[in-house]
């Protein structure tokens, strides 16, 4: 299955693949290929894009966005974050919840990932090389880059991703990032490169407003300056019709976006036949031609598909380059037509549960057929038990061209994709029950598996590339309420297994659209505005995406955690720490601290008690990793903000990791706090008295007594030497 659509915000990265087809990469890749290397094998997978032109939406198989395609995998780490999480809230089958879709080519960029990507990209002229007035030079000169196109779908991203891993073959120590506008985005030296980092950023503007463009203009030139400082870069994706404005803040740092020769684009992504010659063949090279990469992939991707399945190359692409043209719709609209005039309501409900429910087992296929039928008013016929057909017959009578009753798939990939949309497209009086037929099916068929569940959600996500973010954002906040289809008030959650089934379809959901160039600003606006409202069952499925989105984003995800933190519900609580543990794991405990050390800004009461219960939980044993600086930093706020008693939990599993921390490490852990102190006498204080280990709340019971104690003896030793007052004393 796999949807189509541009998003350029993927560029190219085929993120989105489908369970079963694996990876199908989209098009706008220009030409990065991007199933192989950015992808991890997977069980199952799903597609979501959408194309500029949605006249053009028919013809491709795969979800592209602009471009790209929005990825999809499920986040794969050591702590696999759903399950455990599940585990975590309440004891439950994992398995039988919709996993989340682990973003491929994305946010932080795998360094192995961008060097195999190299490998198939074919620069446009003027992109690469050392002249001057390629677009890698100006970069590397000027630290800024405006990259601009004919197209909005021109392979801006991929692009973008190109001149990173130049610059980090240049320098090493460079790390390669994709960064999303947020409401309180803002160009931080601080945020975006952290203490001592060095970074590419690649930031896409093509989606964003009048005021978060304006933003970001007045901050460029002070950037630009640190930037330079830190040995860093910034590109930005910028849409044609403001590149006057951005040329003259910052003036010789636009680079037009040039075209490759298409044939060689489609050599890359072409299997099983030889394509230059191929184009030759069928005098196809001059409408090759008027093509952009994205598009050329799209067409390789399919042609290498109907080979597969056993048709000629010339025929296969004659095929592909007339529905490039002209689209599938209008076949789809004539049999559609046909059955709407012949009454036949079975044969359309069962083409549109098919399609929502691909590869499912039958019986749900058509229970969700029948759900349909009675949606729109059409009674189920009343036959004896013994008389009735089964599901596999009446689906094998569901006679269709494109429908293998089978194994319940259609051909070629994307077409269910297709029909979902074409019904929302070209039939707006049925929109209203699509929606509430979609949001019923997990509550109404029991027995749905983890592979069905997520098929609902992908299917919901390639909806949304037609029908807008409100689209995925209502069916999420119908699927995670505790009630069918009534909001929990903000009172409780529920951890009970068909709750947490339901709400692992809305998580899927928006972690798909989450990082969408065109979905993604609308539903990380959601999610932001989620975290801050006392609704928990939101605020729930906040955290469960913010753990799905925060491996590659994270200052997206941890600043809505930050929000959450406060939660009154216990649940969500809980979610946020889960999310916190796998962040932690993912990123390094010192970026992590750092992200953390955020959090101290405006903190209300709760929130300072929640940072202090997780710096307890979380640095046994990992402490001694933490980068100095970053640790100083951390303890300056606490002393700044944390009342007394939450300074002591935080302080307790500081002392704890120091006294399990390694030879030579102990007095590194110690000092930071001594740094953090100064020689502020208040502050000593407040290190003095949350360090006491003769008051509760410093369990000694799982620690030995004497390393511990040795530890706080030396911290008031170095406290001692530090502070003034002993400092006067002394002198006298």
């Amino acid at each position: 299955m796999v949807v189509e659509r541009q998003f350029e915000d993927l560029d190219a990265f085929g993120i989105l693949a489908d369970a079963e087809n694996h990876a199908e990469n989209h098009a706008d890749t220009r030409a990065w290929n991007l199933a192989d290397p950015l992808t991890v094998p997977a069980q199952d997978t799903a597609t979501l894009g959408q194309h500029d032109d949605p006249a053009q939406l028919a013809s491709s198989v795969s979800v592209t966005g602009d471009g790209n395609q929005a990825a999809g995998r499920d986040v794969i780490n050591r702590t696999q974050h759903i399950e455990s999480l599940y585990l975590l809230l309440g004891s439950g089958e994992p398995e039988e919840t919709a996993r989340v879709r682990q973003r491929g080519g994305r946010g932080l960029q795998d360094p192995e990932a961008l060097r195999r990507l190299a490998q198939q990209y074919v620069a446009p002229p003027g992109l690469l090389g050392d002249e001057p007035g390629t677009a890698l030079r100006t970069l590397d000169e000027r630290n800024v880059l405006f990259l601009t196109a004919e197209e909005r779908s021109a392979g801006q991203f991929a692009a973008g991703l190109r001149l990173g891993y130049e610059l980090r073959e240049k320098y090493p120590d460079l790390a390669v990032r994709e960064e999303l506008l947020d409401p309180d985005f803002r160009l931080s030296e601080h945020e975006l490169l952290g203490k001592r980092g060095q970074a590419a950023l690649v930031l896409d503007l093509r989606e964003a407003g009048d005021k978060e463009v304006g933003g970001l203009r007045r901050g460029l030139v002070e950037f630009a300056r640190v930037l330079d400082e830190r040995r860093s870069f910034l590109i930005l994706l910028v849409p044609r019709n403001q590149v006057r404005e951005f040329d003259e803040i910052l003036p010789g740092r636009v680079h037009h976006l040039g075209r490759p020769p298409s044939v060689e684009v489609f050599a890359r992504y072409l299997d099983g036949a030889d394509a230059h010659a191929l184009v030759q063949e069928t005098g196809c090279a001059e409408q090759f031609e008027r093509l952009w990469p994205p598009r050329v992939k799209e067409v390789a991707d399919a042609i290498t598909e109907r080979i597969r399945e056993g048709e000629s190359p010339a025929e296969a692409l004659r095929t592909v380059l007339d529905r490039q043209r002209h689209g599938s719709a209008p076949a789809l609209r004539k049999e559609i037509r046909k059955r709407q005039e012949s009454g036949d309501a079975e044969w359309l409900a069962l083409l549109v549960a098919s399609a929502v429910l691909e590869h499912a087992e039958p019986q749900h296929v058509v229970a969700a057929a029948d759900q349909l039928l009675a949606a729109n008013g059409v009674a189920a016929a009343n036959e004896v038990p013994l008389l009735r057909p089964s599901p596999y017959a009446r689906l094998h009578d569901f006679s269709y061209d494109h429908f293998d009753p089978a194994s319940r798939t259609f051909r070629p990939r994307g077409f269910a994709t297709e029909v979902v949309r074409h019904l929302w497209r070209e039939h707006p009086e049925l929109r209203g029950s699509l929606l509430d037929w979609l949001a019923s099916l997990p509550w109404e068929i029991r027995g749905l598996g983890q592979a069905e569940l997520e098929r609902i959600a992908d299917r919901s996500a390639d909806l949304a590339v037609e029908a807008g973010p409100r689209v995925a954002v209502g069916l999420a906040q119908r699927w995670a309420t505790t009630q069918a289809g009534k909001a929990s008030k903000g009172q409780q959650t529920s951890t009970r297994l068909p709750d947490r089934r339901r709400r692992s379809i809305a998580v899927r959901l928006l972690t798909a659209t989450a990082t969408d160039s065109t979905l993604g600003r609308d539903i990380r606006q959601a999610l932001w505005e989620w975290s801050r409202r006392s609704d928990a069952d939101l605020q729930l499925l906040t955290a469960e995406v913010c753990a799905g989105i925060g491996r590659f984003f994270p200052r997206v995800a941890l600043t809505r955690l930050k929000h959450l933190a406060g939660a009154q519900d216990e649940h969500v609580r809980a979610s946020v720490r889960a999310a916190l543990g796998q962040l932690e794991d993912q990123l390094g405990v010192s970026a992590f601290f750092g992200y953390l050390t955020e959090w101290f800004d405006n903190a209300s009461p709760p929130r300072l008690r929640f940072v202090a219960e997780v710096t307890a939980e979380l640095l046994p044993g990992r402490a001694h990793h933490i980068d100095a600086d970053t640790a100083t930093a951390f303890w300056g706020r606490a002393l700044d903000v944390m009342p007394p008693e939450d300074l002591r939990t935080a302080v307790e599993g500081w002392l704890r990791a120091a006294a399990v921390a390694p030879p030579g490490k102990q007095e590194d852990i110690v000092e930071s706090l001594v740094r953090a102190a100064g020689g502020s006498s208040l502050r000593i204080a407040q290190v003095q008295y949350a360090s006491r280990i003769d008051r509760p709340p410093l369990d000694l019971r799982s620690l030995d007594p004497e390393p511990l104690a040795e530890v706080v003896h030396q911290l008031w030793t170095r406290l001692d030497e530090v502070d003034p007052v002993w400092g006067r004393e002394d002198d006298r």
